[in-house]
């Protein structure tokens, strides 16, 4: 799924001996430069080729960095003039936030991921409903509504239950008794990932439910695919998501393949445009869908899914918190050629994109007019919220930093801790961020075993926080906690009439 830097190459770098290029495109090195550096490179590789063994990480290499207490959390960060921060909920009401959405009654459900990253067979996700009781804004009750969960990371609500999304299921949980905790529990999709099930990608799972203009709910499938059915209708062939996303109907659960491809975050415009996320891919647009390029072979079509960032997919972040030393160290080790791995970035640690998750656009109310239909990515990997604008050229879609944000974020932290990994967009007209509040948060698989035995894994996972991105301009808000569900049929038509 989420939440791991390291997985494109913008700027790949060959580290062959053989190689003419040591150095990224474009970047010339003088002849006597270059056979020094391929010299140099060669003996190094040919000492840890003969060796078999990586380097030593020295004690006091990888010195820990502690949490920021709630309290003085909102001090850590650098926020645009305009906006603030507000925390809604926060440990103990809520750990590992990654997903959420709310009910007809205003009440807010929270996929908690607890068994990020390797312990999935201990089954600790679970779903929080969250209730703001006295009405400020702020959450102050919470009830474990489900639980048991292996690494659950989307959710929906529909007619008084919940959608789960726990590879390979999704799930459909609801409480009959209305004591705040379900008691049924069906499957009602399941195969997602059914290529990998012995091997799974904890990055790569499916996420990101939404409703669609289709009166369908739509979901990524990532890079994980499957072939998925339906217990419901054990005579139905499965569908095969290889490099597709998915929708279905909640009243006849039917599923089908839907265009898209991303890793971690989908959304939708107003206008029904949809849009992926990859980690070093950070804004794609899907043009249209994958089933009319099969109508016939006379038309040779684009790509399906393709990226919209001016400044590129792996595009410059401006990161104000420190790098982490046992990034510094995996990537030095990755140029000089003492572990495999990709090499980004020229050889940098940080500085793009390389956790890029929840490509959310805005679609509230409560913001200044010019920001209605921006989009907003997390950079979990760089403690960061970017923000970018669609304009159109002729047909299609490009997305671009604000003139204001050429050379700053539009949200960053110094906590190395503030992990957001999606958005969703607020009753009351603001975006809410989840902040997953780890110190790690990387697949373990891409560290070095040197490394990892200086690494608590799990160090963070008793955190979490959701904040509201609010704006000092005055607009029109809605109370958070509208409760659609006891509003007549008259009511609930002329509502309608919002923007939000």
């Amino acid at each position: 799924m989420l939440f791991r830097s390291g997985c494109g190459t913008p700027f790949p770098i060959r580290l062959d001996p053989g190689a003419r290029n040591l150095h990224p495109p474009g970047v010339q090195l003088h002849p006597p430069i270059r056979h020094l550096v391929r010299t140099t490179i060669a003996a190094g590789l040919g000492l840890l080729r003969a060796s078999g063994a990586e380097p030593e990480v020295a004690p006091g290499d990888l010195p820990r960095t502690p949490p920021v207490e709630v309290r003085n959390a909102l001090k850590t960060f650098q926020v645009k003039p305009g906006f603030t921060l507000q925390v809604v909920a926060a440990e103990p009401l809520v750990v590992d936030p990654v997903a959420m959405d709310f009910d007809e009654e205003g009440r807010l459900f929270v996929v908690e991921m607890r068994d990020y990253s390797e312990r999935r067979d201990e089954r600790l996700g679970r779903i929080r409903m969250l209730e703001d009781v006295d009405g400020d804004g702020r959450y102050d009750k919470s009830t474990i509504y489900a639980d048991n969960l292996p690494w659950p990371t989307a959710l929906l609500c529909y007619h008084g239950g919940v959608f789960i999304g726990t590879t390979p299921d999704i799930l459909y949980c609801k409480d009959r008794n209305h004591d705040g905790v379900a008691d049924t529990r069906e499957v009602v999709f399941t195969g997602f990932a059914s290529d990998s099930l012995n091997h799974l990608n904890v990055q790569a799972l499916l996420n990101s439910f939404h409703w669609g203009l289709d009166n369908r709910i739509h979901g990524s499938a990532s890079v994980s695919g499957g072939h998925v059915t339906s217990p419901r209708f054990k005579g139905r062939p499965a569908i095969d998501l290889r490099g597709l996303d998915f929708s279905f109907d909640p009243r006849q659960f039917d599923i089908r393949p839907e265009s898209g491809g991303g890793q971690h975050g989908m959304c939708f415009d107003n206008t029904g445009h949809k849009f992926v996320s990859s980690n070093s891919d950070h804004l794609q647009q899907v043009v249209y869908e994958d089933r009319y390029s099969r109508v016939g072979s006379w038309v040779d079509l684009p790509p399906v899914r393709r990226s919209i960032a001016v400044d590129g997919p792996a595009a410059e972040v401006f990161r104000i918190s420190p790098d982490e030393p046992w990034r510094v160290i995996r990537t030095r080790w990755r140029v000089t050629g003492a572990v495999p791995g990709m090499i980004e970035g020229g050889g940098r640690p940080s500085g793009y994109f390389t956790a890029a998750t929840g490509v959310t656009v805005y679609r509230g109310n409560a913001y200044p007019r010019e920001y209605w239909g921006d989009v907003f990515v997390a950079d979990c990997g760089s403690n960061l919220i970017h923000h970018k604008k669609l304009r159109h050229q002729g047909p299609d879609l490009l997305a671009e930093r604000p003139p204001d944000e050429l050379h700053r974020e539009f949200i960053a932290s110094t906590d190395n801790w503030f992990r957001p990994v999606q958005f969703v967009n607020a009753p009351d007209g603001t975006l809410h961020v989840l902040d997953m509040y780890r110190e790690f948060i990387e697949t373990p698989e891409s560290i070095p075993e040197e490394i990892k035995k200086g690494l608590n894994f799990w160090s963070g996972d008793d955190k979490g926080r959701i904040y509201r991105i609010k704006s000092k301009t005055p607009g029109k808000q809605r109370p958070l906690t509208v409760n659609l569900g006891k509003m007549s049929s008259a009511e609930l038509v002329k509502l309608l009439e919002e923007t939000n």
